[in-house]
């Protein structure tokens, strides 16, 4: 392949743990491939998580074949990236706590498996066996699903990062882009210009911002998320699952003798802060009593990048946009579809159709989501 200094096949705005993948997943194929990142790599979005990912999101079918196409990646990766990940079984708890949404999830089961995401319904008592703090009389059935777990965020991206550099692709961080347009494939940045025959924005939540440089609209948008932690609750490490109370958005999970805790509402208003930890606080020991006195720290603040759908935009612009792909609004859930969104954004660069859906990741559909 000739060199082009300045010039690609594609050329990746974001250097996160999609824009990453991406590269890697392009440069693998024979992809001429410059990933631009402002600041470092995976210091954004990717380094603020629970530093895990799981297979089912209940209520989304389409999201659960996404991170259930990706797991076969995140087992393979020491041997392939020469890079370990620290990959431990954790599972994820999903509780239901009335019977017209226990009727809800159970329906839909059927659906999940069908994509691959192994699934167990269990009892009250059987759901307290797995996470002992929780409250049978508060618990109408839950939903067991094994193939969630830890890993370190950190080394994934690095493998993906140092893996697309082997294959050839130049990945240049502290470079912030200033300005594209779509219809030459021109992006201006603090580096100097580049010229590409395709572009990816995949910035997390500024990925609306670079959208708008070249007059396209991806409804993304970066919205405040913190994770808590409690006092220590036990003299030994709790050890529990990823347990998910969808009424409420509440997430727990073990974190050494305390509890991480996470609570899934997302508002554009701006000073919800102060509103949303109390909701949390309250919303602890309705489910977990022996936590009724327990106090909440903040464990880390930060930004998502979050979508109307509150699933992912993935997918290539039309008409003048043509040359303008995208992979945003994760809504914290990019470590999970990572290595598939990778393999996406590949097939459609190449012109092949991806072997899933993205009618629910199309920026019409999000776009017809938004409030009025």
């Amino acid at each position: 392949m000739p060199d082009r200094k300045n010039q690609t096949e594609l050329l990746i705005i974001g250097g996160g743990v999609i824009g990453v993948s991406i590269a890697y997943h392009c440069a693998k194929a024979g992809i001429d491939v410059v990933l631009l990142e402002k600041e470092q790599f995976g210091t954004a979005t990717t380094s603020q998580t629970a530093r895990a990912f799981r297979t089912y999101f209940p209520k989304k079918v389409h999201d659960s074949e996404l991170a259930a196409l990706s797991l076969a990646e995140f087992r393979s990766f020491a041997e392939k990236m020469d890079t370990d990940l620290a990959l431990a079984e954790l599972g994820l708890l999903t509780v239901l706590t009335s019977p017209e949404q226990a009727a809800e999830i159970e329906a839909l089961l059927p659906a999940h498996r069908e994509v691959g995401v192994n699934l167990e319904l269990l009892t009250a008592d059987q759901a307290c066996e797995y996470n002992p703090w929780l409250d049978p009389d508060t618990i109408e059935a839950a939903v067991w699903s094994p193939d969630s777990y830890r890993l370190k965020p950190e080394a994934l991206v690095k493998g993906y990062a140092d893996a697309a550099e082997k294959l050839g692709a130049r990945l240049l961080s502290g470079t912030t882009v200033t300005g594209l347009d779509a219809r030459t494939g021109e992006v201006t940045t603090t580096r100097g210009d580049f010229t590409a025959d395709a572009v990816v924005i995949a910035a997390g939540p500024w990925s609306g911002e670079v959208a708008k440089l070249t007059g396209m609209e991806l409804p993304v948008w970066g919205q405040f998320a913190e994770l808590l932690h409690t006092d220590p609750i036990s003299e030994s490490d709790t050890d529990t699952p990823f347990t998910f109370h969808p009424v409420s958005g509440l997430k727990t999970m073990g974190m050494g003798k305390s509890f991480l805790v996470g609570l899934e509402r997302i508002s554009k208003q701006k000073g919800m802060r102060d509103i949303w930890f109390k909701a949390a606080v309250d919303e602890l020991p309705k489910w977990y009593p022996k936590l009724e006195n327990v106090e909440l720290h903040s464990a880390w603040t930060g930004t998502l990048d979050v979508t109307p759908t509150k699933s992912a935009l993935i997918g290539r612009g039309e008409g003048e946009h043509e040359r303008i792909l995208f992979a945003a609004g994760f809504t914290g859930h990019g470590l999970a579809h990572a290595p598939i969104t990778g393999r996406i954004i590949h097939d459609l660069y190449r012109g092949d159709r991806p072997g899933v859906d993205l009618s629910p990741f199309s920026v019409a559909t999000n776009l017809a989501a938004k409030p009025a």
